[in-house]
């Protein structure tokens, strides 16, 4: 039952975090404004970093069309106890494979974490090293791709997204001025204690402000959450 109640806190947070737009077609690849393809994480006793990256919307903007295309990746940091980070400087030094990244994490507006764009994407055989220093600590890690495990892609998964949401698509822009927009996660739970489990995220937002989303298991397919 509390895994349950968690999944679906997951799908509401998600949802929060998004609001409206999109063209007309119901494709979701048509209509995707954000979809991250890998995700690398490190952990040491207090904090995990993680770094996800895919493409994103050029020039952002919420006015029901979708922009040219480029590539992102998020640099994350979180407390493993859930608990916010101390208001502080965080600088990073990322090195991916012979690229080096400098600059300063900032505090994030829907959680406890901080974070960078990078403005790259990487290919799930990268190397990844970061470094991050703030006051009376320094982790310095080398990530791990754990998306690579996942027995579900992202293309998959937004297949399966698009089979599952597209009644729900059609209901929420019968009218032909309604459009929408789509994004594309992997969202993280660590509530089960035989270990951690990860998800596919996608969802739908219409002009009109109406909702839609799925939470799929990366390594079953199986559909633990659905929102239509």
């Amino acid at each position: 039952m509390k895994k349950k109640i968690l999944i679906c806190m997951m799908l509401a947070i998600a949802l929060l975090g998004f609001t409206a737009c999109g063209s007309s077609k119901i494709d979701l690849n048509d209509h995707l404004i954000e979809r991250r393809n890998n995700l690398f994480v490190a952990e040491d006793e207090l904090y995990c970093v993680s770094f996800s990256s895919g493409q994103h919307e050029q020039n952002y903007a919420l006015d029901g069309i979708k922009n040219a295309m480029e590539d992102f990746g998020i640099l994350t940091l979180n407390r493993l106890d859930g608990n916010p980070l101390a208001n502080d400087t965080y600088t990073y030094i990322v090195t991916i494979n012979d690229q080096q990244y400098t600059g300063y994490l900032e505090s994030s507006a829907v959680d406890n974490s901080y974070s960078a764009d990078l403005a790259v994407a990487v290919n799930d055989d990268a190397v990844i090293n970061v470094q991050i220093s703030f006051t009376g600590y320094n982790i310095n890690k080398d990530l791990t791709n754990v998306s690579s495990s996942f027995n579900v892609d992202s293309s998959t998964a937004l297949s399966i997204a698009n089979e599952e949401l597209s009644e729900g698509i059609s209901n929420i822009t019968s009218d032909k001025n309604v459009s929408f927009e789509v994004v594309m996660k992997i969202l993280k739970d660590s509530s089960n204690p035989e270990g951690i489990s990860y998800y596919w995220y996608v969802g739908v937002v219409s002009t009109n402000g109406d909702t839609l989303g799925i939470l799929i298991d990366a390594n079953s397919g199986d559909i633990v959450a659905k929102k239509v």
